[in-house]
């Protein structure tokens, strides 16, 4: 993403059509039809017509959303011919700046923060002065103070009209060659619609104004077309009229006048009056059989050599974004509160189960029951909180994309911070109401490390920001207050103590092992939340769907575990089950609690070997970045200017992360496979002897002539349970058996 002077960008779009699918059971309709016009470099053209007649489609199919047939072909020099966007969309889209109807800077960022923010990813070789700079004066020439304190308000505080012009100045930092505006004068009152109007007439680059670009507007205020140098006309899918403002307005009336008659159009002297006839004429008619006419085949015709793309730093993007994303938060403290109480009340309800729920007693079936419901509450909060983070932002992510941003920079910027809050503090509230002592003093710390943070940036501004008022320093003090008292309430709030059993590990290292468990599980599930958000693209309640879907999946399979079925459908779970976060999640916390130590009934899922621990955070870690891979891929593919083709092959070729990404699951898979097949080994090697009500486990360290290697990989795989020799004679004559008292198999 570079900033460079481009000259103006001439544009002739030929044969047009746009064809809007008609799903399962409708038929396809022609949103455009045989669309053709040209637009000289640096003229100022509004495109116009009745709502539904395909005025943004069009301004679509100039941003990258490939039309059924036709091309958009642009040009820096005319006379040297033209290129079709679409051989080299990449290549463009960085040239072209577009404001659509829809805001694209984050509600939850100051003006400055977010412009700046979108300075510093789109110039990556342009200081921070610079970018200042040029925002002031792209604010300034769109009607803001140099030093005007709107600079300093959130985005979402602003009219939609500053919001408006807001969302043009980022656009114009890059200076780009072509502006795309759809409805920037709507909402605005007339003295605010002529000074922008007038503003982008003195930005535009024709009629001798000097080299700015080409512009390009949707509009239906038409009491300033005056301003522009070409007007189109559009309805029911097709361009009606194409000329100079005058020219069009004596066409349209003419023709609407055959239609409605003279008198019709001569009631009023009010030339608004006349264009609400013309517009009621022409108005969009959805019955018209027109719009069923199928599109022209695509022709074939050889693909124009790929044009060199500025290159950027991933870590540089990624470095932004977190700063940016870490600030969204920072700026909605009461979000992150509702995140960690959701953890204060999964805590809360854990209190149901007894306090000794995780010790010795005839029957696993309760402290197993536990374990699922600290495991389902994990998937719960992780995916819940999580599912809506890309798709209810999802039109500025893929505007942003189409200038370069990197995707996977863009999602592990969101991992890292979601990680922290949802992954780490969430899963200490959780253990630390549930009475666990190292989780109670870590949420403390947390809690306290935040409150001086966030009372320190109430009163010192950060970077360039000017010092809050005492009225948002009084906001800042009470979110951060929600924030924090989640945590500090775990620390003090204790109704019950979860006591940790002692055997074969102590206490301290049981709990840091489950910490360690649920808080990977926790940035699994917050993973499959991300991924969710990312398949479903710009679609909330979809993202909703899909995450109650996946979360109810990973319920089922952890539940799985707790029940015996018939052999064919334990085989059919058996099979689904590393898929899922949960079982993973079950599989570690149980291990870590060494419940497989005196179950009475023998399972894997228990086995309490160091290499099952191991090998169950490797897996979740696989389910970390293969779900991360996926998201990535997921909105690669919803690239509009590009085919999937030449996603994969981009991803195959020219993507260096992609290899990164497939090296680490393979090396994270392979050395997980290995210690579970190990650990497998042990599990089957071990038998209940009804001779001495026991059971027999293999000890690594009495078998003679074997190598480190061996050694290592038994102490790691053997379970740690058989520490009680039996005093019989046959311990006594094969040392390489120790037995460790349960109870029997039912």
């Amino acid at each position: 993403m570079q900033s460079t002077s481009f000259a103006p960008i001439a544009v002739r779009v030929e044969s047009l059509w746009v064809v809007k699918r008609g799903g399962l059971f409708g038929s396809p309709k022609s949103i455009l039809q045989d669309v053709s016009f040209e637009v000289q470099p640096g003229a100022f053209i509004a495109v116009i017509g009745p709502n539904g007649a395909g005025k943004t489609t069009m301004i679509k199919a100039m941003t990258g959303e490939r039309p059924a047939h036709g091309e958009i072909m642009l040009s820096l020099d005319p006379a040297a011919g033209y290129e079709s966007f679409y051989d080299n969309p990449e290549y463009w889209l960085r040239q072209i700046g577009y404001v659509p109807v829809d805001n694209i800077l984050h509600d939850e960022l100051t003006v400055q923060q977010a412009l700046m923010h979108v300075g510093r990813l789109r110039l990556p070789d342009v200081s921070d002065a610079e970018i200042e700079r040029r925002m002031r004066d792209k604010l300034e020439d769109l009607g803001f103070d140099r030093e005007d304190s709107r600079l300093g308000r959130l985005v979402k505080s602003l009219s939609s009209g500053e919001r408006k012009r807001a969302n043009i100045a980022a656009e114009l930092l890059t200076e780009p060659a072509m502006l795309l505006l759809d409805e920037p004068t709507s909402n605005l009152d007339p003295n605010a619609e002529r000074d922008l109007m007038d503003s982008l007439r003195k930005l535009a680059g024709g009629n001798n104004q000097g080299n700015g670009p080409t512009i390009v507007l949707i509009t239906h205020t038409l009491a300033t077309l005056d301003r522009c140098d070409q007007v189109v006309f559009i309805t029911n899918s097709r361009l009606t009229q194409d000329g100079a403002p005058d020219e069009v307005f004596n066409n349209l009336e003419e023709e609407a006048g055959k239609v409605v008659g003279q008198e019709g159009l001569s009631t009023s002297s009010s030339q608004f009056e006349h264009w609400a006839v013309v517009f009621d004429v022409f108005k969009t008619d959805e019955s018209v059989a027109k719009r069923d006419t199928p599109a022209p085949k695509p022709q074939l015709r050889p693909t124009a050599p790929q044009r060199p793309l500025p290159s950027d730093s991933f870590w540089r993007q990624f470095r932004i974004l977190s700063n940016r994303y870490f600030i969204l938060r920072f700026n909605d403290l009461g979000g992150i509160g509702v995140m960690l109480f959701s953890g204060f009340i999964a805590g809360f309800l854990l209190l149901i189960t007894p306090p000794e729920i995780f010790l010795e007693t005839q029957d696993a079936s309760a402290a197993r029951q536990t374990v699922v419901l600290y495991i389902i509450l994990a998937v719960i909060i992780g995916a819940f909180n999580s599912h809506r983070e890309i798709s209810k932002e999802f039109r500025i992510y893929i505007h942003e994309r189409a200038k370069g941003l990197s995707a996977s920079a863009y999602v592990l910027s969101k991992v890292v911070w979601l990680s922290v809050v949802l992954g780490v503090l969430s899963t200490l509230v959780i253990l630390a109401l549930t009475g666990m002592p190292i989780a109670r003093w870590l949420a403390l710390i947390a809690g306290l490390v935040l409150l001086a943070l966030g009372v320190y940036t109430a009163f010192v501004p950060l970077g360039n920001n000017p010092p809050l008022n005492p009225r948002d320093r009084t906001r800042r003090l009470i979110s951060l207050g929600i924030v924090v008292l989640p945590l500090i309430l775990a620390f003090f709030v204790q109704l019950q103590n979860k006591v940790l059993p002692n055997f074969p590990l102590d206490t301290v290292s049981v709990e840091i092992v489950l910490i360690i468990t649920l808080m990977l599980t926790s940035i699994a599930a917050l993973i499959l939340g991300l991924l969710v958000s990312a398949v479903v693209g710009a679609n909330n309640d979809r993202a909703t769907q899909f995450a109650i879907a996946v979360i109810i999946i990973n319920v089922v399979l952890a539940f799985s575990v707790l029940v015996v079925a018939s052999p064919e459908f334990q085989s059919l779970f058996n099979t689904l089950e590393p898929f899922a976060v949960s079982y993973w999640g079950y599989s570690g916390f149980s291990s870590s609690l060494s419940i497989y130590c005196w179950a009475g009934q023998a399972r894997f899922e228990n086995f309490n070997s160091a290499g099952h621990i191991f090998a169950t955070w490797l897996l979740l870690a696989t389910h970390i970045i293969a779900a991360l891979g996926l998201a990535v891929l997921a909105l690669r593919f919803q690239e509009t200017w590009t085919t999937r083709r030449r996603v994969l092959q981009s991803l195959l070729l020219r993507e260096r992360q992609t290899y990164a990404f497939a090296l680490v699951v393979v090396v994270l898979l392979s050395w997980a496979t290995f210690l579970n097949q190990q650990s497998q080994n042990y599990f089957d090697l071990t038998y209940f002897d009804r001779l001495f009500g026991a059971r027999r486990y293999a000890k690594i360290q009495t078998i003679d002539n074997i190598s480190s290697t061996q050694l290592w990989v038994g102490v790691l795989s053997e379970s740690p349970c058989g520490v009680r020799p039996v005093n019989d004679d046959r311990a006594q004559h094969d040392e390489t058996l120790l037995v460790f008292n349960v109870s029997p198999e039912s």
